[in-house]
């Protein structure tokens, strides 16, 4: 995988009372790429790296909280100046780029939401696996 670093920049999240209001809470987690700009290491073989900045939301309707998370991701490419012109000129990056990069939000950001939402007591951003009785059989 491409991507050489990762780093929160910033992780803010608040929990209004809980009102039982009668309705579901509906929990909504998006990651959205906010820019993609060349990245200067100086490290040989790391001349192609374009540095991914990020917004991760996860909002609560009705609105009883929210959690946002701001990060970077350090991604190597094989051309960093066409990744970043796609960018500036259609918003967008290459297919494996945007797979790699949207994983890695997910599985950091969700895994970090989960933690703020139990100290919030948020209901969790992600369905969790429940071990059931079994049925006897006879």
């Amino acid at each position: 995988m491409p991507i050489i670093g990762f780093n929160f920049r910033s992780i803010s999240s608040s929990s209004d009372e809980m009102k039982d209001t009668g309705k579901e809470i509906n929990v909504n987690s998006s990651p959205k790429i906010d820019s993609v700009e060349k990245k200067d290491l100086d490290m040989p073989g790391m001349d192609n790296v374009v540095s991914v900045k990020f917004t991760f939301r996860t909002i609560y309707e009705p609105k009883i909280g929210d959690i946002e998370i701001t990060g970077e991701i350090l991604y190597k490419t094989i051309d960093a100046k066409a990744t970043v012109k796609l960018w500036k000129d259609k918003k967008t990056v290459e297919k494996d780029m945007y797979l790699d990069v949207t994983n890695t939000i997910l599985r950091k950001c969700l895994s970090k939401a989960v933690m703020l939402a139990d100290e919030l007591r948020l209901p969790q951003p992600v369905s969790f696996p429940m071990v059931v009785p079994q049925e006897d059989k006879k």
